[in-house]
């Protein structure tokens, strides 16, 4: 779908915490998700945004990633920005169930940066994918824990 000569595209914002959702966070979000949009020549026409929400909590919990699919499914938009894959989620089984979730419907999701996260052409990249998504686990993750040994 084109508006203008342009591809149109949608945002998606997740912000870990409540207080994020007044600070910083999805101002800086949204910045950089415009200046790659105008760059690369994507027209937003909708935003989506989980807020206290955490990059571990399953994509089918999260209100504002439904709202997305639904957009998705009534319009035809096959592009979603991002910040970085880290606003899409924190834990790799997370963000690999999103990412499949939108590659199953046809649709791109793009980092301000230009990363293709659903660019499954080459299987190295998908590894370097899988991996950038691993060192986006937080601390204190069931994960990341490590027990004391006795």
């Amino acid at each position: 779908m084109k508006t203008k000569g342009k591809t149109n595209a949608v945002a998606y914002l997740r912000t870990s915490s409540a207080t994020n959702a007044d600070g910083d966070s999805q101002v800086r979000q949204r910045a950089a998700i415009a200046a790659f949009s105008k760059t690369a020549g994507f027209e937003l026409v909708d935003e989506f945004a989980d807020v206290a929400v955490s990059g571990a909590d399953p994509i089918e919990s999260r209100e504002g990633f439904a709202h997305l699919l639904d957009r998705i499914e009534g319009n035809g938009v096959r592009i979603v920005i991002i910040e970085d894959a880290s606003r899409l989620a924190r834990q790799l089984v997370t963000q690999e169930l999103a990412i499949l979730a939108l590659i199953a419907r046809g649709v791109r999701v793009l980092t301000a940066n230009g990363d293709d996260l659903t660019d499954d052409s080459d299987p190295s990249r998908v590894m370097m994918r899988q991996i950038a998504g691993a060192f986006h686990v937080r601390e204190g993750s069931p994960c990341c824990q490590t027990q004391s040994r006795p």
